[in-house]
């Protein structure tokens, strides 16, 4: 292997790598460990890192302090003893982020390191993977053995030097496939087995290839492989051929040197690799075996050759995959390809992998890919449940009502989490009551879960499920009854294998067949204790079984529903108040002689169809009408209640008195903050008095956006003057009235500030706008009017909003 392609590819991988030689200097320091480190190859490579293990460590460099000294004595120590050096680095003040160090004994005492941020620790798998296509490529044999010395793996050098197939070997023992001298190996192999010690530089002679082969030497060397825990859980061989009569001692010497050389790359990693690698042409088409992925694939090699590959992509992600490793293969440069997607895996069903690719670059141009598989699906199928988790409480928050929720919970979880879903609302009998048996033997079989509706969604191309109807009837020992009587989700593989030997009609169970139905989820929905629904998720065909960590999942999601229908239960308790409180108080405007009235009013919270602005209208005893806007602090129940006292006491102080606005909003102040009924109120009170050719208008303004009067001309004009304190603030302050006469076919306004007002208007141009909206639509009847205004939304705050419209009768002719 070129050592310039190898540093190339060092350099590529997304992970720090470095190598230490037999003196403990740094020899190896790539790009990625420059940026997890600070510390710069430059002045890096050469250094002492883990000091002479003979002597012990070495005095503290610059770069000693990417580790510290208690990490490099824990190094040194479980080096020593023969084993690999896992941890977890903390962050420092130099380096403000922790990282995973791995490091591994290599040959002839020298070491080989991997850094890695701890977030990404599946990157260290696509490292070594990507490393480990070198050993396809190594001039020497390797082999891979699991603890019954059957073979797992094994490069193409081993076919070169002794014949054979991967499919010959892989799964059979070494007596299997190579008689007497493979017997041999195994006797060493066990060795290594029993005492966790490699043996190198063993010299085997024989016809290795089922004893039919040609007489061959090889020198081998025979290594450990250890899992995550540090237990031997298989061991590796290396083969150098050192075969030749006419060769004398000093050529098979050098010879066996250089192949020691390539040895030294590629041998310390053995027991780090766990991805499936490939080899790949320029173009994207694989003409190589890779046995590893074929492995998981359970492709045959002729499957796999070419572009057969494809094949085992899940359907959904073949097209874009397809597309997107083309477009990159042909790429000029190609740049390095990532992608995460679904692969059928020989078991038949599918699992997330993310495909890792490097283009080898020659003469500056792509020569071929190398790439790993790396198994993510534990890590996607847990983004998955936390993303549907999400969305249906999103969607649950969103509705309004009990059944609302629950129907959208089925809408979220379709067909991301499940293939179909069903929501069962039960009858709303108490417990004891449900489960009350009719038969006099109270057999569990006889009693029957009931419900009024149930609601049904299902993923494309899933047919409707027999059964389906709104009204339900379940015995005892169906899942959904049985997860109600216990409060507890339940897990159930198709079919059915627990305890109670339920098996579904002869119907439900031809759809289940017919749609490779395999796995369900039941789970309860409760409120105030009780179980007021179940919801059922049905997984089938090649989507994943659910699993426990799914039953975590749906139980999380019915204890959303639980408290999202508790939430609605109250919030339709408060919306019924709302409404009445509405209705009591935000009453049609009077009939009053010669003048049209409308009224709108829309609540910032529009559910409850309540809030804070209001509008009265009522005939005085004088003859003349009393008319009022006001907006109170807020947009809830509370604020609509201090509305409707304010609203009240108004009336009454108007009604009993001839008195000028001002001085009944005087009043009114002074009762509200003797009262400590509100702290901050606007409004605007006048009084319309009837007269020949027209109307005047009398009114006081606190602290209230100015009314608009529009003419008979249609131009509006904003009837502008002193505007006095706001109620509630100060209520000795004197107030002052205004008077303006209004003319017959004339049109008078008064609104809150929720119809105009913009959070950002540095050019006060919101005024101008309402005056124009009000020019446009007071051509309208006045119904039409006063819906134009509510509707077309120049305003941006969402308050809320009222409006109040008078239109003084024209003059006849």
């Amino acid at each position: 292997m070129p050592d310039d392609l190898f540093a190339e590819l060092v350099g590529l991988l997304p992970v720090g790598v470095f190598a230490l030689d037999d003196d403990g200097r740094v020899v190896l320091w790539n790009a990625a460990a420059e940026r997890l480190t600070g510390r710069p190859s430059n002045d890096t490579v050469g250094r002492h890192v883990l000091g002479n293990g003979a002597s012990g460590p070495a005095e503290p460099e610059p770069a000693a302090a990417v580790f510290g000294s208690s990490t490099v004595a824990g190094i040194l120590e479980d080096l020593r003893a023969g084993r690999p050096f896992s941890r977890r680095l903390p962050a420092t003040a130099d380096r403000p982020w922790p990282l995973y160090v791995r490091v591994v004994p290599g040959p002839r005492d020298t070491v080989l390191g991997v850094l890695q941020d701890v977030g990404d620790k599946d990157a260290a798998d696509e490292a070594f993977g990507l490393l480990d296509a070198l050993w396809e490529t190594a001039p020497v044999g390797l082999a891979y053995f699991d603890a019954e010395l059957r073979y797992r793996r094994v490069n193409g050098a081993v076919f070169d030097m002794d014949g054979g197939s991967p499919d010959e070997r892989l799964g059979r023992t070494l007596e299997e496939v190579h008689g007497a001298v493979g017997a041999a190996i195994a006797e060493d192999l066990r060795a290594v087995l029993s005492d966790g010690r490699s043996r190198t530089d063993v010299l085997v002679q024989g016809r290795l290839w089922h004893g039919r082969g040609p007489f061959q030497e090889w020198r081998t060397h025979y290594h450990p492989v250890r899992g995550p825990d540090g237990a031997v859980v298989g061991a590796g061989v290396v083969l150098v051929e050192v075969t030749g009569a006419e060769q004398t001692r000093k050529a098979l010497a050098q010879a066996a040197a250089q192949r020691e050389h390539a040895l030294n790359r590629y041998q310390s990693l053995v027991e780090a690799t766990s991805a499936a690698v490939w080899i790949r042409e320029a173009d994207g088409r694989a003409v190589r075996d890779a046995p590893g992925l074929r492995a998981i694939t359970g492709q045959s090699a002729e499957e796999h050759r070419g572009w057969g590959f494809l094949d085992a992509v899940h359907p959904v992600h073949r097209a874009e995959f397809a597309a997107s490793w083309r477009a990159a293969a042909t790429a000029d440069p190609a740049a390095v390809f990532v992608r995460s997607y679904r692969l059928r895996t020989a078991e038949g069903g599918y699992r997330w992998f993310r495909t890792r690719a490097v283009p080898v670059h020659s003469g500056g141009r792509v020569v071929e890919w190398v790439g790993t598989e790396t198994d993510i699906d534990v890590n996607m199928r847990a983004r998955e449940r936390l993303a549907v988790l999400a969305e249906a409480t999103h969607a649950m928050n969103a509705a309004l009502d009990p059944e609302g929720e629950l129907v959208a919970l089925a809408e979220a979880v379709v067909p991301q989490f499940a293939d179909l879903c069903r929501v069962f609302l039960l009858d709303p009998d108490p417990l004891s009551r449900v489960w009350s048996s009719p038969a006099a033997s109270g057999s569990p079989g006889e009693r029957r879960l009931t419900g009024r509706r149930s609601v049904t969604r299902r993923a494309p191309g899933i047919p409707t499920m027999p059964g389906s109807h709104e009204r339900f009837v379940f015995s005892g020992d169906h899942p959904v009854a049985r997860s109600a009587r216990g409060t507890a989700p339940l897990l159930i593989h198709v079919p059915d294998t627990t305890a109670s030997a339920w098996q579904p009609p002869p119907d439900q169970a031809g759809w289940a067949a017919e749609t490779g139905a395999h796995s369900m989820l039941v789970a309860p929905v409760l409120s105030g204790g009780a179980v007021v629904a179940a919801l059922l998720l049905i997984a089938c065909a090649d989507r994943a079984p659910y699993t426990e960590d799914d039953l975590a999942l749906v139980r999380e999601l019915a204890t959303r529903a639980s408290v999202a229908v508790e939430n609605a239960v109250a919030f339709q308790q408060s919306r019924e108040v709302s409404l009445a409180l509405q209705n009591a108080m935000l009453t049609e405007p009077p009939c009053f002689p010669g003048v049209e009235i409308e009224a709108r009013y829309r609540p910032a919270a529009a559910q409850l169809h309540v809030g804070g602005d209001w509008y009265d209208a009522f005939a005085l005893p004088s003859g003349d009408l009393a008319v009022g806007v006001g907006d109170v602090e807020g947009h809830d129940l509370p604020a609509a209640a201090t509305m409707g006292q304010l609203r009240s006491m108004l009336r009454g102080l108007a009604h009993d008195s001839e008195a000028a606005p001002s001085v009944v909003l005087g009043k009114l102040d002074r009762v509200l903050s003797g009262l400590d009924v509100t702290r901050f109120t606007t409004l605007v009170y006048g009084r319309l008095t009837p007269t020949e050719g027209g109307a005047v208008f009398r009114w006081s303004n606190a602290g209230h956006p100015a009314p608009i009067l529009v003419g008979p001309d249609g131009e509006p004009q904003l009837l502008t003057g002193r505007v006095d304190v706001v109620l509630g603030v100060e209520p000795a302050a004197p107030r002052h009235d205004r008077e303006v006469r209004i003319p017959p076919g004339s049109t008078l306004l008064l609104y809150t500030d929720g119809l105009f007002e913009r959070r950002r208007d540095h050019g006060d141009t919101a005024g101008a706008a309402l005056l124009e909206l009000v020019r446009q639509a007071v051509p309208l009847p006045l119904p039409a009017f006063c819906d134009r205004l509510v509707q077309a939304g120049i305003a941006d705050t969402g308050d809320d909003i009222v409006v109040l419209a008078l239109r003084v009768a024209a003059e006849p002719g």
